[in-house]
């Protein structure tokens, strides 16, 4: 496997400097797919707040097949002259921060790659029909005093054999924008760890099998310049699954598969405004608990799932967002304006596992499907905005795919 890697790697240079070296990468709009293709690549909300020195965003990259790559690759480079002051220096950079300690990575801060195989980085290789979310971080100079946009070019890359691996390059577009509202995300992690139904965090025990709860975890942050004083959070599950009991917040459709929880006494506040000390947060990580039928024929993903946020302001006189624990009796909650909404909503899947062959289907990774709903809410803070913060969600990505 590992010479076979090698290979693959040294077949993948000359395309990744053709990147590194700055020659153009085809234009291709962000959400195509090209006819029989084997994978997919996103990248999420690139609009910044003129005034936000930083804010991540995700790579996400899609195995289309019914069979693991032995290695991925991408790149980020190309930048348009826009980018650049004139005496020199950027406007803001794009960058994977993990990439100096993870996989083959070669460049700088201003165009680099990065080829990653299986054998040393399985929690970085997307499942058959799966996903993995590549956390980057746009970080925009001190220096930029006015809006701008900016170009700039990634490729991705699948193998799934020693032969040329398969490669795609697309164009995004860099906005910072002059605008001094809150700005929203939320990002879902696919569902693929069996959790215990009990009051307290969503600690992963194993794969999900059928008949067994998994945990669906999503964080939300504020990378704007406005607090949002209360959040309003839809989630649809894909056909198949179900919640278990709901938290008190949150109302369950007739089917079982829609929620809406709304979380009128959770404000999140601008990145430098946080104060863990005086719990003001800027980003919070929820969680809900999923039911998986005991017939549900495994292995297999589900797709379908989706998370969207929404912040909430009160139709009264203005306060600290941060200090209301609750909405005055004569206020109504309405939407809060946001910098971009593009990124406010995030699909994931269920990845339920096939119980072990000698397990004859009466065991698992998980505890039954009993007792009270379990829920979380923790800062998350403004590490997430930082380098640190980007690396400790990779870790976290860690602990979990690996058990897939």
């Amino acid at each position: 496997m590992a010479s076979g890697n090698r290979r693959w790697l040294s077949r993948t240079a000359a395309a990744t400097l053709l990147l590194l070296t700055g020659l153009a990468i085809p234009a291709a709009p962000a959400s195509a797919v090209e006819p029989e293709a084997k994978f997919a690549f996103e990248l999420s909300s690139t609009t910044i707040a003129l005034g936000s020195l930083k804010k991540p965003i995700y790579l996400r990259l899609t195995n289309l097949t019914d069979e693991a790559p032995e290695a991925i690759s991408f790149s980020v480079g190309n930048f348009g002259p826009e980018w650049f002051f004139p005496v020199g220096g950027f406007r803001a950079t794009v960058e994977w921060p993990e990439r100096g300690g993870a996989g083959g990575c070669d460049g700088d801060w201003g165009s680099w790659g990065c080829d990653i195989n299986s054998v040393e980085h399985p929690h970085l290789i997307p499942a058959p029909g799966g996903t993995v979310d590549i956390p980057l971080l746009i970080t925009v100079s001190t220096n930029t005093k006015e809006p701008f946009e900016g170009e700039f070019g990634v490729s991705a890359g699948m193998s799934w054999d020693d032969r040329s691996p398969v490669l795609t390059s697309k164009r995004f577009t860099l906005n910072v924008v002059d605008n001094s509202e809150a700005d929203l995300s939320v990002k879902a992690w696919d569902v693929d760890q069996s959790v215990p139904v009990d009051p307290g965090p969503l600690e992963p025990h194993g794969p999900l099998n059928p008949g067994e709860a998994g945990g669906l975890g999503y964080l939300v942050a504020n990378h704007g310049r406005k607090a949002v004083s209360g959040l309003k959070v839809t989630i649809r599950l894909p056909e198949g699954v179900t919640f278990n009991q709901p938290e008190e917040a949150c109302v369950i459709d007739s089917d079982g598969r829609t929620a809406v929880c709304t979380y009128d006494s959770l404000a999140l506040v601008p990145v430098e405004e946080e104060n863990h000390n005086e719990d003001l947060y800027s980003a919070v990580e929820l969680g809900m608990v999923i039911d998986v039928p005991a017939d549900t024929e495994a292995p297999v993903t589900l797709k379908g799932g989706m998370v969207q946020v929404e912040g909430l302001t009160e139709q009264a006189e203005a306060r600290s967002a941060a200090k209301r624990t609750r909405l005055p009796a004569n206020a109504k909650a309405v939407p809060a304006a946001d910098v971009d909404v593009s990124d406010n909503q995030d699909g994931f899947a269920v990845v339920v596992a096939a119980f072990p062959k000698d397990d004859g289907g009466g065991g698992g990774g998980g505890l039954p499907v009993t007792g009270p709903p379990a829920g979380l809410i923790t800062g998350a803070g403004l590490a997430m905005l930082a380098v640190g913060g980007i690396m400790l969600l990779l870790a976290r990505r860690r602990t979990r795919l690996p058990h897939a």
